[in-house]
């Protein structure tokens, strides 16, 4: 939906943690609304300069703390995932704000319900915490404990941060639980009629139909704010349309699931490829490349015997001045149990290795010897084939 580009900022208990670049526009928006429209009231500030600068500090600190907020939904969706067996791929915040990557299915309804609760949950009290410290902070105040000056203005600032966190938790845990797929709610929703029909793919249909109500109810509420003269209606219209693309993208993602269990790595594999000597340099591999070799190929050593495989991707990443000195050996990826899968593995499992390393190939093993590759094109062709 919104990926652009997406910058790996770190891991958290082990889980990715990557920023889209649609998220420094949401991040800049709110800076800019909160620092000159919201907190200088709330502040009791006069602007200098036409900038009030305690404010913009203060909203670049809040809009912070409210991605940190965000991050802790969705880690607490990724913790619940992995407690209950569902591999995690990672966790990236986007301009709507994030969203935890598991890279299967739920195996039960319970499952589900528990993995789409959790983070609501925290949301709530998270937002509930903010409001009992902003009224700790209120009766504090009230009872002239902040009699110096300095004092008074940290509280301020601390009151301000409280209030504002407090309503954006509380308006997210409200918001995930709209009964709309494939937000949280429309997730528990179909872990209720998973459970009534005990089917998966007819639970997952109706939970993609909520997914779309919700999404032609937002967009009737922007069109209603727009009647008025009211810009925030293009927010709802924003919201709707990710909405529904976003309740179709996960049917047609079950779908495809569904069909990459139904066949082995061995039947949609690349079983012919070209090889090429380690001692190549790069600059004579991508005429290779460009001409006459079709990628990925695997690297054989001066005795013959297989030792890696390399493919555009890792080409693309060594500068081209490099491209004289710089050999295939040293470029390449070695064969590794990470970097391969077994011919009787399912395409679903190739699937979740290439997303999870994110990788675009992967070398096919039968009895310790390499028979071929798989990739996201022979994937992608498949599901084609079958109209998925």
């Amino acid at each position: 939906m919104f990926s652009l580009r997406a910058w790996n900022i770190g891991k958290i208990s082990g889980i990715p943690l990557r920023i889209d670049a649609s998220w420094i526009a949401i991040f800049l928006l709110l800076v800019y609304q909160l620092g000159f429209f919201v907190f200088p009231p709330a502040l009791g500030s006069r602007a200098r300069g036409g900038v009030i600068w305690e404010a913009l500090a203060l909203a670049v600190v809040a809009s912070l703390l409210l991605f940190a907020s965000v991050v802790a939904h969705e880690l607490a969706h990724a913790f619940m995932a992995r407690w209950r067996g569902v591999p995690v791929l990672g966790i990236t915040l986007f301009i709507f704000g994030g969203v935890a990557q598991i890279a299967d299915e739920p195996d039960s309804p319970a499952t589900e319900f528990l993995i789409a609760i959790v983070g609501p949950l925290i949301s709530f009290t998270l937002g509930v915490l903010m409001g009992a410290l902003w009224i700790w902070l209120q009766a504090l105040d009230g009872l002239g404990l902040f009699y110096q000056m300095s004092l008074q203005r940290a509280a301020l600032y601390l009151a301000v941060l409280a209030f504002y966190l407090a309503q954006t938790n509380l308006l997210l845990a409200l918001f995930n639980l709209l009964p709309g797929f494939p937000l949280d709610g429309g997730r528990v929703l179909r872990a209720g009629v998973w459970a009534l029909l005990k089917d998966q793919r007819r639970a997952t249909y109706w939970g993609m139909q909520s997914g779309r109500l919700v999404a032609l109810l937002l967009a009737t509420g922007g069109a209603y704010l727009l009647w008025r003269g009211e810009y925030g209606g293009i927010w709802s219209f924003l919201m709707a349309w990710f909405l529904w693309r976003a309740a179709n993208e996960a049917y047609e993602s079950f779908l495809a699931r569904e069909l990459l269990t139904q066949v082995t790595v061995g039947e949609l594999m690349r079983a012919t490829l070209p090889r090429i000597s380690e001692g190549l340099n790069l600059r004579e591999l991508a005429t290779a490349f460009a001409y006459w070799l079709k990628s990925p190929a695997l690297v054989i050593d001066l005795k013959g015997v297989i030792v890696g495989m390399i493919a555009l991707e890792q080409l693309r990443q060594i500068p081209r001045v490099e491209w004289e000195t710089r050999r295939v050996r040293q470029a390449m990826q070695p064969f590794a149990p990470e970097s391969s899968i077994p011919a009787s593995a399912s395409a679903l499992r190739a699937l979740q290795l290439l997303a999870q390393d994110e990788r675009e190939h992967l070398a096919v093993t039968q009895e310790g010897n390499i028979t071929g590759v798989i990739g996201r094109v022979e994937l992608a062709q498949y599901l084609q084939s079958k109209g998925a």
